[in-house]
């Protein structure tokens, strides 16, 4: 495991993109990990916000061998249901949940977000750095009612290096197979795991109107599928948020 330990960064996916912008060549699957992120970043460039030393916060550079854009969710569904695989091992019978588009959710709390930057050429997604957040063994969330933590909801203090390596281990033997594997293939098992599939659910448009919606699935362009009463809906994550 090729790993880069800091003490502190504003940003673990900044830092592996200034190595990625800097460095001509890096080694697949290469780690920053640091134990006090300030300044983490998740979707639209909301701010992640981590208590120094008691989270997972890290980002691993992913070289596909060949990945066109228009297979590029195929990583979006792989990295998420690894990560789910991975949280199991340590608790076979947590209630865990991908909440579209990339947050992750245990017991209906949120404990963890993925944040997938790429770098194209033309058609092709050359380089992917994949972060990671997870709260681990905080469990203070004040201000945050729909926020937890692994030790919070399991009642157990987690060693975060040795996550941060199971993690990493997994999704080396996930992600290898992409180039070979199919929508088709991983789909039924994101769609398995996806929060409040054929539920009633309530949404938010960008201009704060509310509707209410069964989530039937996502496209293999990573749109949420949305059924209301009137017509079913394609959206993407700037288009619609899942409320809950």
């Amino acid at each position: 495991m090729n790993l880069i330990t800091l003490q502190t960064i504003d940003s673990t996916n900044r830092y592996l993109k200034d190595l990625i912008r800097t460095e001509r060549s890096l080694p697949n699957y290469l780690t920053v990990f640091t134990p006090q992120q300030t300044a983490g970043v998740g979707q639209y460039g909301a701010k992640w916000q981590s208590e120094p030393y008691m989270n997972l916060t890290f980002s691993t550079l992913f070289i596909p061998s060949n990945l066109t854009v228009d297979r590029a969710f195929l990583l979006n569904m792989l990295v998420p249901i690894t990560v789910l695989k991975t949280l199991k091992s340590y608790q076979d019978t947590a209630d865990i949940h991908i909440k579209w588009p990339n947050d992750i959710l245990v017991a209906n709390k949120k404990v963890g977000g993925i944040l997938i930057e790429n770098v194209l050429q033309g058609q092709q997604l050359l380089k992917s750095v994949i972060g990671i957040g997870l709260n681990v063994n905080q469990t203070n969330f004040e201000g945050l009612p729909k926020a937890s933590s692994l030790k919070v909801l399991w009642n157990k203090e987690i060693e975060v290096e040795q996550l941060l390596k199971a993690i990493v281990l997994n999704l080396e033997k996930e992600l290898s197979t992409l180039s070979t594997t199919s929508f088709e293939a991983i789909y039924p098992i994101y769609k398995e795991n996806l929060y409040r599939i054929e539920k009633v659910s309530t949404f938010r448009l960008p201009n704060g109107t509310l509707f209410m919606g069964i989530i039937k699935g996502v496209t293999s362009y990573g749109e949420l599928v949305v059924e209301t009463e009137s017509s079913t809906q394609q959206f993407s994550v700037k288009e619609v948020e899942l409320l809950y």
